[in-house]
């Protein structure tokens, strides 16, 4: 087995604890103080060298965003009834799984302006199968949910980033 295929050890164990983790963060609804500019999110509490390595195994990292979508939905279900207009989103950065979060917004937040971003240096195509998310990952996503995806491409100085981003949830 060379190094390039080497198993890594403790991924499991790793990613179970990522996963308590984010279950611990969104045990309750978050409170409104903690809403900057309309918006809550929780970033991905895990170490970046684990989840962009190619020693994680996949099974790992799919069980990680399945938690992130799980608490998504566990907080939709047990928001209090005076935040019932709050708006949930699973961003998956399927490039970058570090970069992947859940996003709680109030009424006004402005989800679409999150989705659609004008930046000159951004550039996202939508994908055209929207259900190409869980076959590839095989992730359970609520069918009430939307979910869109977008090939992204991103211009630094000399050279461009390409990736895939999805956004999963409930907005409007």
């Amino acid at each position: 087995m060379n190094s390039k295929n080497k198993k890594a050890r403790g991924a499991r164990r790793n990613a179970d604890r990522i996963i308590r983790r984010i279950e611990a963060y969104t045990e309750q609804f978050p409170e409104i103080s903690s809403f900057q500019n309309d918006c809550w999110h929780l970033e991905m509490p895990a170490s970046q060298a684990f989840l962009l390595s190619d020693q994680t195994p996949r099974k790992e990292k799919r069980r990680i965003l399945q938690t992130m979508i799980d608490r998504a939905e566990h907080l939709m279900h047990h928001r209090p009834r005076n935040y019932e207009l709050s708006q949930v989103m699973v961003v998956l950065d399927i490039g970058d799984l570090w970069s992947s979060q859940i996003i709680i917004g109030t009424e006004a937040a402005d989800f679409d302006r999150f989705i659609h971003p004008i930046n000159p240096n951004l550039r996202r195509v939508e994908q055209p199968d929207p259900g190409k998310l869980r076959r590839e990952w095989a992730l359970n996503i609520p069918h009430h949910w939307q979910t869109t995806g977008f090939r992204e491409f991103i211009r630094k100085e000399n050279h461009q980033l390409e990736g895939e981003i999805w956004f999963a949830g409930v907005w409007s």
